[in-house]
């Protein structure tokens, strides 16, 4: 995976740097990982929230960098389809990952406050950690279909 984004075009990594950015405010500032004055959280941010949202950033902002024009076959729209909608995925587990435990409500609705300081927050790494799984994974198939679709195989 390492060799195929170091082959990709330059245009790529400003976008993805553009796009990583728009990720991390729209993760980081409702979960307060980002301060502002617009949201508060009762729960402190640890060092680990900051490393998910960075790096889910960062391959949020990847995948929709090296977004593929749609070609003429349907298996590859429907792919990239698919890719769209597991990145959405990735970042919604990111954000549920480095969210205030006791700001999600239907964590709250579940399991009370309490439970949401003693379960809840203890989990959410391993959460992080599926997200960052998930994004992977998505890179890699959209690596995939990239990598098609600029060099189509002869027939």
């Amino acid at each position: 995976m390492l060799k195929d984004l170091r082959e990709l075009p330059r245009t790529v990594w400003p976008r993805a740097v553009v796009y990583g950015g728009i990720a991390a405010v729209l993760i980081g500032v409702p979960s307060d990982v980002i301060d502002t004055p617009i949201f508060g959280r009762p729960v402190a941010v640890g060092w680990l929230d900051y490393v998910i949202l960075a790096a889910t950033s960062a391959l949020i902002g990847l995948i929709l960098a090296i977004r593929p024009s749609p070609s003429s076959e349907a298996g590859t729209e429907a792919a990239v389809e698919r890719q769209g909608t597991a990145t959405l995925w990735g970042g919604f587990v990111s954000f549920l990952a480095v969210g205030c435990p006791v700001c999600n409500q239907a964590i709250v609705a579940l399991v009370g406050v309490s439970g949401a300081l003693a379960w809840w927050a203890p989990v959410q790494p391993v959460v992080g950690l599926i997200a960052l799984g998930l994004l992977l994974w998505t890179l890699r198939k959209r690596l995939r279909t990239y990598r098609v679709n600029a060099c189509p195989i002869p027939a």
